[in-house]
């Protein structure tokens, strides 16, 4: 005899269909059990790897300002070797490290003002090339690199690192003083027209600036010369 029919209720019929999901669930996990095993090793060597990066970029960064403290303190002694050795090696060991930017930059300066302007050259290219992180140093390695091509004669080159200087923060003190500089390279490199516009640009926008009667004689040349 037929059992009379039974009506499922909507908790029985979920009940099966979690029954008929963890069946198949392990089922899959079961057929694809290296494969799921070889996703987690990788997501833990992933989160591993991550981990030790993080930490030894830490050491790095600390290690790097103390090598920057030492050498800075050895120059400020007038122990010149001595912290020219230490900028070269936290240049050297820290590459890409705030630090070592800071260090690439004070040794282009100490070779600026000694007067070894191949050397300063270098490092001043070096910051523009690898750092280049802060906008202050950034534009102040630009004129550095334009002081050390002026001393080449190279003053084409010259002029355009110093307006690149100008151009980085024209809300910043130094800018009528790069633009000068750019406008007198230009000037001694016969770019008459660039000479022109940049000592009309002092004139327009730093008129309380000590640059602009400096400007004015730049324009004076440039008509004694047309």
């Amino acid at each position: 005899m037929l059992k009379p029919y039974k009506r499922i209720s909507k908790r029985e019929l979920k009940q099966d269909k979690f029954v008929i999901w963890t069946l198949k669930a392990k089922e899959y996990v079961e057929s694809h059990s290296r494969l799921i095993m070889w996703g987690t090793i990788v997501v833990l060597a992933a989160v591993l790897i991550i981990s030790f990066m993080s930490r030894s970029k830490r050491q790095a960064n600390i290690k790097a300002n103390e090598l920057l403290g030492k050498a800075t303190f050895a120059l400020n002694q007038g122990n010149i070797q001595q912290g020219e050795t230490q900028l070269k090696e936290l240049i050297d060991n820290y590459s890409g490290v705030t630090a070592a930017g800071q260090g690439c930059f004070l040794l282009a300066k100490y070779y600026w003002q000694k007067g070894d302007y191949a050397n300063a050259k270098i490092y001043f290219q070096k910051y523009i090339d690898d750092y280049s992180d802060d906008e202050l140093l950034t534009a102040a390695a630009h004129a550095g690199l334009g002081d050390c091509l002026t001393q080449e004669g190279n003053t084409l080159e010259a002029a355009k690192n110093y307006e690149k200087a100008a151009r980085i923060d024209k809300e910043s003190p130094q800018t009528p003083a790069y633009l000068f500089s750019a406008a007198l390279a230009y000037l001694q490199a016969n770019d008459m027209q660039k000479a022109q516009t940049i000592a009309q640009e002092i004139i327009k926008n730093h008129e309380r600036s000590e640059y602009k009667n400096k400007a004015d004689l730049i324009l004076a040349q440039i008509k004694l010369k047309a």
